[in-house]
Parts: structure tokens; sequence; C-alpha cells
């Protein structure tokens, strides 16, 4: 009798102890640096756009409804799903919000404060989604951030590709007749400037490569010659944007400098050609196919 009760005693204490572990296994979702990385742009994006239609409030009503239905547009059912795996108030509390957001620019009479309101309540959202959603270990490490900066630069050409006029996905074909062209170089430059016909992308554009460079801002390694490269590179392509060059300008740069440093600073085996801006498709298509 004495020994059986040992026995329970035994058994109790190790369910306790894994007890922890196996609801995690069973309750919870462990997400891979990717998918994390991806999520965490989106979290980027909806930041940029929310701010983006914050300050057209008072002079083009037009663009700003555009950056608010981007705003929701970020999220798919999936990553809501996700997020409330880990905690279904904040994924509710997150899509009311967004959607709060949008729905207050189709009256027109809400004032710049209250659309402020309403972007503080967004971010306010998004800090605890993403604390939730995201170990703090990943939050922090350099290549998990250096993808999110791979994945801004994708956002960037995605939307300058669409404010230049080009369809979804002919900027994919432009960039593969770029890799496949022995007339492009980093040093050439045709100086072209491409006329803007979507002021709304064109500004995430900006938007975004911006982010992008504060973003890499915080991992760069001062010492280190290709770090140094390629924030310089990355500036190069904010600047090429603000003077509105032609696409293929960019795309080279991205493909003949970004990617490749980051690959060599950060290890991230990105593939060096199509692959990773045919990604940015897909997903893009995915947001539009769950809007």
């Amino acid at each position: 009798m004495i020994k059986l009760l040992y026995y329970s005693i035994a058994v109790l204490a190790l369910l306790i102890m894994i007890g922890p572990t196996v609801n995690r296994s069973v309750y919870g979702h462990t997400f891979s640096g990717d998918e994390s990385a991806s999520f965490l742009t989106k979290i980027e994006m909806i930041k940029i756009e929310s701010k983006l239609a914050l300050g057209q409030v008072s002079s083009d009503p037009a663009l700003t409804k555009e950056h608010a239905e981007n705003v929701v547009n970020q999220l798919t059912s999936n990553d809501t799903e996700e997020i409330s795996e880990r905690n279904s108030r904040l994924a509710t509390e997150l899509n009311n919000a967004l959607n709060n957001f949008s729905n207050a620019f189709e009256s027109g009479t809400s004032s710049q404060t209250e659309i402020s309101d309403k972007v503080t309540s967004i971010n306010d959202i998004i800090v605890d989604v993403v604390n939730s959603r995201i170990d703090q270990e990943q939050q922090e490490n350099a290549t998990m951030k250096a993808l999110v900066v791979n994945d801004l630069v994708g956002e960037t050409l995605e939307h300058y590709g669409m404010a230049l006029g080009m369809e979804e996905g002919e900027h994919e074909s432009e960039h593969n007749e770029n890799m496949t062209s022995t007339e492009h170089s980093t040093d050439s430059s045709s100086n072209e400037t491409s006329s803007i016909v979507d002021e709304a992308n064109y500004q995430t554009a900006q938007a975004t490569i911006t982010q992008a460079i504060q973003n890499f801002d915080e991992i760069k390694e001062d010492s280190d010659t290709n770090s140094t490269e390629l924030g310089d590179s990355l500036n190069a392509v904010k600047e090429k944007i603000d003077s509105k060059a032609a696409f293929d300008e960019i795309d080279t740069i991205v493909d003949d400098k970004i990617t490749s440093l980051l690959n060599s600073v950060y290890d991230l085996n990105l593939s060096e050609g199509e692959e990773e801006h045919a990604e940015g498709e897909e997903e893009h298509a995915e947001n539009e196919d769950n809007s």
C-alpha cells in the first residue's frame, strides 16, 4: 500500500511537470522563422498604411480611403486564426479595430483626432498581438529582423510596380528579363523618369523602403564592409524611388546587391533570383483572395 502511494505521487509529479509542454504541443502552434517574419512584415505594413491614411485625412480623402482599405487587407483569415490560436480575445480586438478604422472613412466625416485615436488603438493592440504570437527571442533575433527587411524590400518592389501601372505579376516578368539580360548592371543607369499612375501605391513604396532602412539600422553591423554596402544599397533604392526611376533600375539593385548581401551578412539562404519575388506575388494574391 505504501509502495503504491509512493508510485502514485511520483506519477502525479511527472504529469504536473510535463503538463505545460503537452498543452503547448496540442493547443499551440510553433511558428517557423519564415512564418514569423512574414507575420511581422504584415504588422509593419499595417502600421505603414494606417500612418499614410492618417496623414491624408485633411488633404486627400480618396487616397486616405485607399490606404485604409490596405490596412484591413493585410491580414488573411489564416492570420487571424493563428492569432486566435494564441489569444482569441486579441484576435477579436484586432479584427474589430481594423474594421472600425476602415469604416471610419466610409462616411467621410471622421475628424483627424478620431482617426488618430483609432491608429493609436490599432498600434496598442498590435504590440500585444506580436508578443502573444511570436516569442520574444524570435522578435529580438537579428536573422529574423533581416528576413523582415527582405520582405519589406519585396513589398517595396510590388507597390512601386503597381504605382507605375504594371499589372499584378508584370513586374515579375520585368524582373526575369533583367535577370537574363546582359545590358543591366548596378553601375549603369538610364536616368529615365517614370510616370506615376497610382499615387497611393507610390506613397506606400516610399514609406515601405524607408521602414526597411529603419529596420536594417537596428541590426546594422557598423564594422562590417558588407553591412555598410547593404545599407548603401537600401538607400540607393529609396533615392531611385524618390526620383521615380525606371522599375528595372531598382530591381537590378535588389537582385545584384541587396539579396546577395543579406545572404552574406545574415546567412538567410535567399534565392538570388525570381523566387523571392514570386513568393511576394503569391502572398499578395492570397491577401486579395481573402479580402
